[in-house]
């Protein structure tokens, strides 16, 4: 939740005219059709409130999130309203909430957070009875305002201190023992447990990162996480837990100090850091979507692993809504309808493009603050934000970001792969590959300088996408399409010239939905120990783009070997005998993925030339392996003898022996008989030796000298036969 307040800069600043609505103007906005086919990437932050005017029963905004595709609804689970007393539970209003919900097909993030009084820590400033026990039905399940410090006391609120014996055990719920129980892991078990079929993501505080929010240290915050992911996992096992979302700019290293306490805790690794996603909260700058996900994953891999991460707050607040608000004046970080909604589509995106996992809408509605709608915020039934970041207003009409939001929801989705690219002139540009309606590039230019760009077409025509929805066919010329780029307005950002989102962002779909298909053509064994494997595809519009090929050793797991790759025969170097196996798939030029083809296998017994000399064969009478001037030479049958036993060469007769061969990478072995073997003492022994041939592409040279042992004495045992007599 952002706790924010107004003010205001003098800003010069020139809004373009956009159909159907311009800067201040609050014309009827009418939506696309309710979005039903959608991937659940994308919610909204508090979709479930009342009418804030108590004219309209139920939840009126809840529909109008689902219809714009909005498939979670992420709220508070407060600490301060469940248990505004220890010991005394109060889940009614929360129970019909997460029923009302479900109901309607929305899941939930739920937010674990707020410390009551009863459970605070330290000198703090007690949280109202207003707070923790508000009765105006309209509140009831309302987020906790921003909490407030008493003037000149330097005491934080108690709703922002770590909870009384988080150090404890996370399962220590008694006093018998003579320590503190730990409040904050009982709470969360019973949360959890209670909610375990219905809540299946729990965000532990929000934004742990502002002291607005916690007034605990780093440390006290990981053992606080750490905490809420046992309980939470005791509780609900398949349920997942995520780091609290991080406002990051106030404390950019916050997250990486808790992550240095997280790697060093106990079981650490056993329990996943003690957490399964991590959230963050980015505003205003659509770029800083993409920008400072890069930067947080690889904070990230610094201490853990790397681990999914969740936008749970993102939005750009208004300034022009005269319907709303008087007078209309832009301030840093605002922006006019057209350029939020124009925010809408370019955060989006670039959440795919940075491989963030969900991307959560701050807000459903305004719910703004003049609730008796006097013209200010100061009557004693005002209440709520000071800023309008809402979809929609709170009498539900709508604004231009929502149906930005259905064409987000609408064609955005269920993509193979995301790619995206920073052009020279100042265009974004981010690409959906294999989506649903085929390829989709979202555009838009990042300087306020209009622009023509010339967009390489994949097939001849396809159907452009303005952020209202409306669609146009536009044909390619020279291999491109002309897309006229308005340039950047929104500069209310650190100075004039900082624009902080771009300008009208464009959708052009290559409608190719037909995946290609594939075929491994051969697999031939050719120069030991090398494998030359050679496949095909075929697609009927966009064109072949490139092959995934996988390997596998009989009957192991598909291993990948080459990725995308546009060439369609390679040689793949087997590591061992065996029955090896491949199979690969196409990709189109539209991002269209086929299926693997049937897999072709071959056996193959990697080879090497051997180059084998024994130089000798002699009578080693002393036994120190060496040959001495009064030891004979000796002539012996000389065999190498594969793994099964048959003879890998011709054998000779003779007192040395040279040859060379291609032979299969095996264990071999030299037998070395001795001529006129078996014979009785005085004589000598035959004798056996390992030769191995390893994996090479050179000749591999093995130089050997046999020395047989002599042979003093023979010992013949009886051997009794016990049966009838013949």
């Amino acid at each position: 939740m952002r706790a924010r307040w107004m003010f205001t800069m003098a800003l010069a600043l020139v809004v373009a005219a956009l159909p159907p609505t311009a800067a201040g103007d609050a014309r009827p906005v009418t939506p696309l059709p309710p979005v039903t086919d959608t991937d659940g990437f994308a919610g909204t932050c508090y979709s479930f409130y009342p009418d804030p005017f108590g004219q309209v029963p139920g939840r009126p905004f809840l529909p109008l999130m689902l219809q714009a595709g909005s498939r979670w609804d992420r709220f508070d689970f407060s600490w301060l309203q469940l248990e505004p007393r220890e010991g005394q539970w109060n889940f009614s209003d929360q129970d019909e909430l997460v029923s009302d919900l479900r109901g309607a097909g929305m899941n939930i993030l739920g937010i674990l957070l707020w410390t009551p009084n009863w459970a605070a820590t330290g000198d703090c400033i007690p949280t109202p009875e207003s707070l923790r026990l508000d009765l105006r039905p309209s509140l009831r399940h309302a987020p906790v305002s921003r909490p407030t410090v008493a003037p000149m006391s330097g005491a934080p609120p108690c709703m922002t201190t770590p909870p009384r014996g988080i150090f404890e055990e996370w399962n220590d719920w008694t006093t018998a023992d003579g320590d503190p129980l730990n409040t904050w892991g009982r709470f969360v078990y019973t949360v959890a447990y209670r909610y375990r079929d219905s809540v299946k993501y729990w965000e532990v505080w929000n934004e742990p990162d502002l002291s607005m929010f916690w007034s605990g240290t780093s440390a006290d915050y990981a053992r606080l996480l750490q905490v809420a992911y046992l309980a939470v996992k005791s509780a609900c096992p398949d349920c997942q837990v995520l780091f609290g979302g991080i406002a990051y700019y106030e404390k950019p290293n916050f997250y990486r100090w808790v992550l240095n306490h997280l790697k060093d805790a106990p079981d650490a690794l056993t329990h996943n850091y003690y957490f399964d996603a991590m959230a963050i909260h980015l505003y205003h700058r659509s770029s800083s979507i993409y920008d400072v996900t890069q930067v947080i994953r690889s904070g990230m891999r610094e201490f853990v692993s790397e681990q999914p991460i969740w936008l749970t707050e993102t939005g750009s607040p208004v300034w022009d809504d005269s319907s709303v608000i008087s007078p209309t004046v832009p301030y840093i970080w605002s922006a006019t309808m057209d350029e939020a909604a124009a925010y809408v589509i370019q955060s989006y995106a670039n959440a795919r493009a940075a491989g963030i996992e969900r991307y959560f809408f701050f807000r459903a509605h305004d719910d703004y603050c003049d609730k008796n709608r006097d013209g200010d915020c100061s009557d004693p039934e005002d209440y709520g934000m000071g800023e309008l970041f809402g979809l929609v207003r709170n009498d539900r009409t709508l604004r231009p970001a929502y149906v930005a939001f259905q064409v987000a929801t609408t064609y955005l989705v269920s993509p193979t792969m995301v790619t995206s690219v920073n052009h020279s002139i100042g265009v974004r540009r981010v690409t959906f590959w294999g989506t649903p309606r085929g390829k989709v590039s979202v555009l838009w230019n990042t300087v306020p300088t209009a622009t023509v760009f010339s967009y390489p077409a994949t097939l001849p025509t396809a159907i452009l996408v303005d952020r209202w929805g409306v669609t146009r066919t536009i044909t390619a010329t020279n291999g491109a399409y002309s897309l006229f780029l308005p340039g950047a307005t929104a500069n209310n950002g650190t100075s004039p010239s900082d624009y902080i989102i771009g300008g009208e962002p464009y959708l052009v779909i290559e409608t190719d939905i037909v995946p290609p298909t594939a075929t491994v053509r051969s697999v031939t064994v050719s120069l030991p120990p090398t494998v030359t494997v050679s496949w095909e595809g075929a697609d009927d519009a966009a064109g072949i783009w490139g092959y995934d090929v996988q390997v596998r050793e009989g009957t192991a797991a598909w291993v990948t070997w080459l990725t995308l790759t546009p060439t369609t025969s390679s040689a793949y170097m087997v590591p061992r005998t065996g029955t090896w196996c491949f199979r690969a798939r196409a990709w189109d030029r539209a991002g269209n993925r086929g299926g693997w083809s049937p897999e072709v296998c071959a056996a193959v017994t990697p080879t090497r030339t051997l180059h084998l000399t024994v130089d000798a064969v002699f009578g080693d009478e002393n036994r120190d392996g060496e040959p001495g001037p009064d030891e004979p030479t000796l002539t012996a049958t000389l065999r190498l003898l594969d793994p099964t036993g048959a003879d890998a060469v011709a054998p000779t007769v003779g007192t040395s022996w040279e040859f060379t061969a291609t032979l299969p990478v095996a264990v071999y072995t030299l037998e070395v008989t001795p001529e006129g073997w078996p014979s009785p003492p005085p004589g000598w022994l035959p004798h056996r030796m390992p030769v191995a041939v390893h994996s090479g592409v050179d000749v591999q040279e093995v130089r050997l000298v046999v020395a047989l042992q002599p042979h003093r004495a023979s010992l013949y045992l009886p051997v009794t036969f016990k049966g009838a007599a013949p």
